[in-house]
């Protein structure tokens, strides 16, 4: 089937395109914020607005305990076809440090190709290039496929009321798979990739208690322990000199690479000068055995991603606390390694002090067929597009909805996206165009390639 008229659609509006991507980027939709509710509201209505203009069915803006979801739908009629539910978020992250930007976070700005703002990349410009891709569709051809529309408000807090509206509205979303454009996104502008399996995880406070009050250093220093220093200890020693993780059994059920995944994790561009490059630090670290795509994708974690105690006062502190995240793979169980921490913890907290740990919440990692009809028509339409065959990839972070399709809804999610080094949730991120305009192309592909196949 030509898709031709499609793409003629898709290169007439692609300053409209464009100009709509900087009028969405300029509402702060952050979820986090209660001070931003009315902002959220502004953004849903925003998109609610942009499915009806380009001809969707049933578009609501859908209730939950939560941020709303924008739902609409393109259905033909014929129960055969295909039908896509495309997964996206509107919501984002705050812009902390202002500081730092180069240019207002929610003032989009276009430096050398790249459009900065916050949500440029993560994940307004990716949904807007699903979205963009079918109004050039559903304008200008009649294409046997069925697409519904998931928009939600809360992934950047976890898409904590996401699974209780997927039950309450199943029949409503019953589809054969997703299409999710927020996953891991590209090397370099030239490789694109298909993201196969995220890593699941698990949150922690832990808090160490010494005297009842702070107390003065000279006056007890040498009799009465710190608890920063029982805290700093508890976690230096969660890691050998390696970087493996201490815990008891927290490998035991780590599901080992075959030689195919091996080989093709060792095609990605993750070697050590790309990632000091864009990280700055001075020095790679980790597990040894393990290249640095293995243990950014397939290979458990456990981080300090905020600690806290002290002041600058002369004083042994009463509390010191850690938020601890842990980034787990096949078969690990968020559950279990709560159990595996809690043990450690027991044998190694000495009795000077006392300790509390609380369990955040968790969930496991997720794996899909790189093989099933729908990622081969992905990889088809980025092999097409981009002159060269995809990547696949272990991606080392988490996306909540993908988890949830798998066990609420049943279906698998075909996972792409069109970011580069975009200084996702970090300040000036930005979105490279000239790659966003060529994801839509793909996009427009790879629905041909449903129909096709």
């Amino acid at each position: 089937m030509n898709q031709s008229s499609a793409l003629t659609y898709l290169e007439e509006h692609q300053d409209r395109f464009q100009a709509e991507l900087i009028e969405l980027l300029r509402i702060p939709s952050i979820s986090h914020d209660p001070a931003y509710k009315e902002d959220m509201d502004k953004a849903a209505g925003w998109l609610a607005d942009k499915l009806r203009s380009m001809g969707m069915d049933n578009v609501e803006i859908l209730p939950t305990s939560g941020h709303s979801v924008v739902y609409g739908e393109w259905l033909n009629g014929d129960t055969s076809a295909p039908t896509v539910l495309i997964y996206g978020h509107y919501d984002v992250q705050s812009a902390e440090p202002l500081e730092d930007w180069k240019s207002q976070p929610f003032e989009p700005e276009i430096r050398n190709d790249n459009l900065y703002a916050r949500g440029a990349s993560d994940m307004k410009g990716q949904t807007l290039a699903a979205v963009n891709a079918v109004e050039a569709i559903v304008k200008s051809e009649t294409l046997p496929i069925n697409i519904k529309f998931l928009i939600e408000g809360e992934e950047e807090i976890g898409s904590k009321h996401l699974n209780e509206f997927l039950i309450a509205n199943r029949e409503k979303l019953a589809c054969d798979f997703s299409l999710n454009t927020d996953a891991g996104g590209m090397p370099d502008a030239d490789t694109p990739s298909i993201c196969y399996s995220l890593r699941g995880g698990a949150g922690f406070l832990l808090e160490i208690f010494g005297p009842s009050q702070d107390i003065h250093s000279g006056g007890y220093g040498g009799v009465i322990q710190n608890p920063i220093n029982v805290l700093s200890k508890l976690i230096g020693d969660m890691h050998d000199e390696h970087g493996h993780v201490t815990l008891p059994g927290f490998y035991d059920k780590v599901r080992k690479l075959d030689e195919e995944e091996r080989a093709e994790l060792a095609r990605l561009p993750f070697d050590e000068e790309s990632l000091l490059k864009h990280s700055g630090a001075p020095a790679l670290w980790g597990e040894p055995e393990y290249i640095p795509a293995e243990r950014i994708g397939a290979r458990p974690t456990m981080d300090v991603v905020k600690f806290e105690a002290g002041q600058l006062k002369s004083a042994i502190p009463a509390k010191a606390t850690a938020w601890l995240s842990f980034r787990l793979v096949l078969d690990q169980d968020p559950a279990e390694v709560h159990g595996q921490l809690r043990q450690y913890l027991t044998t190694h907290a000495p009795p000077t002090v006392k300790w509390n740990l609380d369990f955040l919440g968790g969930n496991p990692a997720v794996i899909t067929n790189r093989k099933s009809s729908e990622v081969l028509a992905m990889k088809d339409a980025l092999q097409t597009v981009f002159g060269k065959p995809p990547i696949f990839q272990r991606v080392g972070g988490g996306i909540g909805a993908v988890l949830m399709f798998k066990q609420t809804l049943g279906i698998d999610s075909v996972l792409t996206g069109f970011s580069l080094d975009d200084n996702i949730h970090g300040p000036n991120e930005k979105l490279h165009l000239p790659t966003w305009k060529k994801g839509m192309v793909a996009l427009i592909q790879f629905f041909h390639n449903l129909v096709d196949k």
